[in-house]
């Protein structure tokens, strides 16, 4: 645990250098990270979207299956696109010697006007400081579910599972559900309607989760992992010997 985190911590800073022209797309920082940012070298155009915007910065498909192209603020046309409309943009230009500080969940852009060197650190502070624990605990967690299939394959325990992909029609809801995570210490985001399937991520006790679908008990939930993928999470445990998991909020 010692070696990741140090891993974790060496890749909270990192140097970028650029040419005339470099951009960085418009994004949010992974793990609910706030960001700093200091221009030792040139001049770079930063452009913010507040956190509420950002299902019209990055939409989804009108199915809600994927995402449509991300929005490119510099770009008027994609701006007057409908699925684009009212975003609202904070812009400035850093000089030397200058920083700017994005807040977590802030939506940001960057294009070097001349040659560049920016320097960019992530930190947490009392308000964010939860997701660097949510870090460790989904490590831990995935740990745990490893070692669980390999002793199921070895033959040491059985395997509890719950669930099978494409055992049922998937059922969509008229509009997105919100549940809270009632389990402790976390529940699992699984790439497929079953405990057989990889692991995308958890959420820990008291989280909130939005779905948007259910199949065989499990919960289709509304955001996307890497890769586009959808997540799925179990709504009760019974099959597992465990209680309630989640309850709608």
């Amino acid at each position: 645990m010692a070696s990741y985190a140090t891993a974790k911590v060496r890749q909270l800073c990192k140097l970028f250098v650029g040419c005339r022209g470099a951009i960085t797309r418009i994004h949010t920082d992974n793990h609910r990270a706030h960001a700093w940012l200091t221009n030792s070298h040139g001049y770079k155009l930063y452009v913010l979207c507040a956190p509420a915007d950002g299902e019209r910065v990055l939409p989804r498909t009108p199915g809600g299956e994927g995402y449509l192209p991300r929005l490119d603020p510099l770009d008027a046309t994609q701006r007057a696109l409908p699925q684009h409309e009212g975003v609202r943009f904070y812009a400035t230009i850093l000089r030397p010697g200058e920083t700017i500080v994005v807040p977590e969940g802030w939506w940001h852009y960057a294009a070097s006007l001349t040659p560049s060197i920016t320097l960019m650190c992530n930190f947490w502070d009392k308000a964010n400081v939860r997701a660097v624990e949510d870090i460790f605990v989904e490590n831990a967690a995935r740990l745990l579910d490893d070692q669980k299939r390999q002793a199921a394959k070895a033959g040491q325990q059985p395997a509890a599972t719950a669930g099978a992909a494409d055992s049922s029609e998937l059922r969509l809801f008229s509009s997105r559900r919100a549940y809270k995570v009632v389990h402790k210490p976390f529940v699992y985001f699984r790439g497929a309607p079953s405990t057989d399937a990889d692991v995308l991520g958890i959420a820990r006790h008291g989280a909130s989760i939005e779905a948007d679908a259910v199949r065989d008990g499990w919960l289709r939930l509304a955001q996307m992992f890497k890769g586009g993928r959808r997540g799925w999470v179990l709504e009760h445990g019974a099959s597992l010997g465990l209680g309630r998991l989640l309850e709608l909020s």
